[in-house]
């Protein structure tokens, strides 16, 4: 007599958050939802085990580009990378809450990314890597004149 079983379910989800501020501080852009790609899975089940661990290879950058193209679980890169930059901090106090979430923030300074921005990703590497997430949004023109920070936080 077979019995079924019952198995939890490990659903990543991610949003990034843009503060792409003009030069009185006024947030021009908010939420956008994202795609946590197979690659970037696959990425996170590897840190469970020891085998393929990568243990130098945290999750670290967060790149911006100009590609608007939908974003699809088999992206590998940004279709267009601008600009990649270490992230400035993380927040794990929410890893014990129900559901535990995670947040990496990045800004760029007025003299970085400046062009049309049309899409976003997490990297674990400043160039190559593994992408775990990417998104696109309606395009930004960030310039001289702006900063931009993006917060992404990923719950589980």
């Amino acid at each position: 007599m077979e019995t079924q079983q019952e198995y939890d379910v490990v659903k990543l989800r991610g949003a990034f958050r843009f503060q792409l501020r003009d030069p009185f501080g006024n947030v021009v852009q908010d939420y956008v939802q994202n795609t946590v790609v197979t690659a970037g899975r696959a990425w996170v089940l590897k840190q469970l085990e020891s085998t393929d661990h990568a243990t130098a290879q945290n999750v670290s950058h967060m790149a911006v580009g100009t590609s608007t193209a939908a974003p699809a679980t088999s992206d590998t890169a940004l279709g267009s990378e601008n600009s990649r930059i270490a992230i400035n901090s993380f927040t794990t106090s929410n890893t014990t809450a129900n559901p535990p979430s995670w947040r990496a923030e990045a800004s760029w300074a007025t003299n970085q990314a400046n062009t049309t921005l049309g899409e976003v990703g997490m990297f674990n590497s400043s160039s190559g890597g593994t992408l775990l997430a990417r998104a696109t949004f309606a395009t930004i023109n960030k310039t001289t004149s702006n900063t931009l920070s993006i917060s992404y936080t990923l719950s589980a």
